[in-house]
């Protein structure tokens, strides 16, 4: 079954987030952006669940993996693939969700094994405790924290559990194709963001930027410069 809601306003902010994180490295990353409606294609699938097998689809789902994987080639140590995404919904928790492609039952057992996880190899290479890259710390959550923002996981909500109703993704095909799970030194998060946050690119941007610069910095310097 294809997701046909649309990612609204998702480009501009991961545009703004790419410019923040470009000026605080003084490297401009990579930005893949796929610009048809869901209801046409959706990337973060299988290609046969993605395109369903129209011919431009198809194409069109080639060209968008064909370039990641270009982008990809261009590295030859760790590197770092954040996969921008968003929520309608304002849910009660209404928080920013960091998917590692650690499903919520493992996540709220605590049962993190970094073999298991996107970010595989940050995990082999990194000193610092899986559970700290997750959701202590040494975490993408910890740094969201610090910008004033609610986010899973995190040290404060370490678990979907933590909040009231709980809404998780732990990440799609995306995150789980292109992140280091099956190999590689090139890590995935994907991140879902609600509505209210994309409204206001410009401002959240450049915060999410700051944070996620920072944690690149941290865990793949080497293969920034």
């Amino acid at each position: 079954m294809l997701n046909t809601r649309a990612d609204m306003d998702s480009s501009m902010f991961a545009l703004k987030i790419r410019q923040t994180i470009g000026r605080e490295l003084g490297v401009m990353p990579h930005l893949i952006v796929s610009r048809l409606h869901r209801s046409k294609l959706d990337p973060n699938r299988d290609r046969e669940d993605g395109a369903q097998h129209n011919p431009i689809a198809e194409l069109t789902y080639d060209t968008f993996h064909n370039q990641i994987q270009a982008v990809h080639d261009q590295f030859d140590g760790p590197a770092i693939h954040f996969d921008i995404h968003g929520y309608s919904n304002h849910n009660t928790d209404n928080w920013m969700e960091l998917g590692y492609y650690i499903i919520p039952y493992i996540l709220n057992m605590g049962l993190l094994d970094p073999n298991e996880s996107s970010i595989k190899a940050l995990g082999a290479r990194s000193d610092k405790p899986f559970s700290s890259l997750i959701a202590g710390e040494d975490s993408l959550g910890k740094l969201l924290m610090d910008e004033g923002y609610r986010a899973v996981p995190s040290p404060q909500y370490p678990r979907p559990d933590t909040g009231i109703e709980g809404k998780y993704f732990s990440g799609g095909y995306i995150t789980e194709h292109w992140g280091s799970l099956h190999g590689g030194e090139v890590d995935c998060v994907q991140y879902e963001v609600p509505q209210w946050i994309r409204d206001e690119s410009e401002e959240h941007g450049e915060r999410f930027g700051r944070a996620f610069a920072r944690w690149s910095r941290t865990t793949i310097s080497r293969s920034l410069y």
